[in-house]
Formats: C-alpha cells, sequence, structure tokens
C-alpha cells in the first residue's frame, strides 16, 4: 500500500476515475467516516454504510460522499492524502479542511 498527496487539480478526475472502476460492479464496498476537529474531538460520521461513489466539485469546492441513504459533504477542501494498493484501489483517504477539521475515510 501506498500513501500519496493528490493535487487539487487532480481531485475531480480521480474520484470518477476510482467511482467508474471500482463502485460500478455487482459487489458493494463499504465506508466508514471519522471527523476529527479541535472543537469536537474525533466523532463517527458514518459507520460501514455501501458507498455508492465520490465526486469532486471544483465550481462549488466540494467533495461528496455518495453513500446508500444520503451524501456526506465536505466543503473546502485544501489537501487530499490517499491510501492506495498496487492496482489503485483506494482503501483510504485523509481530507483537511481549510479551518483544519480533518475526515478520516476507511474503504473496503
Amino acid at each position: 500500500m501506498k500513501s500519496k498527496k493528490i493535487s487539487k487539480r487532480q481531485w475531480q478526475k480521480y474520484f470518477d476515475t476510482f467511482s467508474l472502476k471500482y463502485l460500478k460492479d455487482e459487489q458493494p464496498e463499504y465506508i466508514e467516516i471519522q471527523v476529527l476537529s479541535e472543537d469536537i474531538g474525533a466523532q463517527h460520521e458514518i459507520n460501514w454504510t455501501p458507498l455508492k461513489g465520490i465526486t469532486y466539485d471544483p465550481k462549488s469546492d466540494i467533495l461528496e460522499i455518495q453513500i446508500d441513504k444520503l451524501d456526506h459533504l465536505i466543503s473546502q477542501p485544501k489537501e487530499i492524502f490517499v491510501n492506495e494498493e498496487e492496482n489503485s484501489w483506494l482503501n483510504g483517504m485523509m481530507v483537511v479542511r481549510r479551518d483544519g477539521e480533518k475526515s478520516i475515510v476507511d474503504i473496503r
């Protein structure tokens, strides 16, 4: 597994490619999201829910994680670090917002 930082200009293509390549088959993938901030500490936001897709909209500056019955929106992301397997399978990421809040995302 390798960790790397994705540049902002690559976010839209990176997540669109991942969603089309890995999330459109018959076998569901699951996602867990924790949010870390100085104000609230560590909080579980999403606990192993089916993942439908991940997209980044540069116009609204929002990373959208589409899950089973709702979407998790991360506004104004500043940095995104991903953990990938050798075959480019994304098994986790950390999204850092401009205000310092971090979203830790695990995928299985």
